[in-house]
């Protein structure tokens, strides 16, 4: 039996990211192992089989991530629809999270075939930056959002958004070496909106605070691309790097380029995974993929330690 969960959390490392490879397992909270040990908490199944449909880097937050979560009785007797409610399933999920302290909640879950897959069923991905320009940020903010030090011009940032939105390009220069090894096809259509950013404690302030949202769509992400790219904006707009200078680097790939290290990419607290949507047509289907035979594909079979995306 296979259900599909819609998660929300923040703070967590994920399996199968590069990220995460050297991390120490004893010391690291894994999105999936969290996840494993509640269900076992309340569930007489035996460890159950845990696939992600977005492998974020680690800590990015997360509004909206699915996973599909398949179960096994011992003995290899499957546990049917009748045998376990959906509403029974998220309130003792969420009942177990919330005693162990874990900042993860199941917003919604729904049973699928045993053959859907969530990370080659999903139609569309949608992060959101949230940027912070003022130096009053409240400490409760802080960890929620990305603040900038230097000004930010909006007509730059809105003219450097203009040379890549709904169009096809090759972001082989917008992830790691090592994913880019991995890549088949790195061209994308991306799709990026600029906004006012959303209103947190708002009425804990005299002041709204000046700041802007960005909200990047696209089918699937390279791994760390979202990050990358929007740094590269943020260059534009801070007056860091040349609209011609990004222009180039768009269409002209060097794969000998140095990628910018982590000291230079954008923090990571304003980042979040808003959504993964699927179309409906999708849930009576089977969705297959090509299994292979590698230690790490039974672990993760999609991750992007195999694939180069996220």
């Amino acid at each position: 039996m296979r259900i599909l969960v819609y998660l929300c959390y923040r703070g967590y490392s994920i399996k199968g990211t590069f990220s995460a490879l050297n991390k120490p397992v004893s010391s690291t909270r894994f999105l999936q192992d969290t996840l494993e040990k509640a269900i076992l908490h309340f569930c007489p199944a035996r460890r159950p089989k845990i696939l992600l449909s977005t492998y974020t880097e680690c800590n990015v937050h997360s509004l909206c991530n699915t996973a599909t979560v398949d179960f096994e009785l011992p003995g290899k007797q499957k546990l049917g629809t009748d045998d376990l409610g959906i509403p029974w399933f998220k309130y003792n999920l969420n009942r177990i999270l919330i005693e162990g302290n874990r900042t993860m909640r199941v917003i919604d879950a729904r049973f699928v075939h045993d053959a859907f897959e969530p990370k080659l069923a999903a139609t569309q991905r949608t992060y959101l930056y949230r940027f912070l320009t003022d130096s009053s940020m409240s400490v409760i903010e802080q960890p929620l959002s990305t603040s900038l030090s230097l000004p930010v011009s909006l007509p730059l940032l809105r003219s450097a958004i203009s040379l890549i939105h709904d169009r096809s390009i090759d972001y082989s220069s917008f992830t790691l070496p090592e994913a880019r090894n991995l890549l088949k096809d790195a061209r994308r259509i991306v799709g990026i909106h600029l906004s006012e950013p959303a209103t947190l404690f708002s009425k804990l302030r005299p002041i709204q605070s000046s700041g802007f949202c960005l909200q990047l769509t696209c089918t699937n992400f390279l791994y760390q691309m979202v990050r990358r790219l929007t740094t590269e904006l943020i260059h534009v707009a801070q007056g860091l790097s040349t609209l011609e200078e990004f222009e180039r680097k768009l269409h002209s790939p060097n794969h000998k380029q140095v990628p910018l290290n982590e000291d230079q990419l954008l923090d990571i607290n304003g980042l979040y995974l808003q959504n993964v949507k699927y179309d409906e047509q999708d849930f009576q289907r089977y969705v297959t993929y090509t299994t292979l035979t590698t230690m790490k594909t039974k672990l993760y079979p999609l991750a992007p330690v195999l694939t180069g995306e996220e």
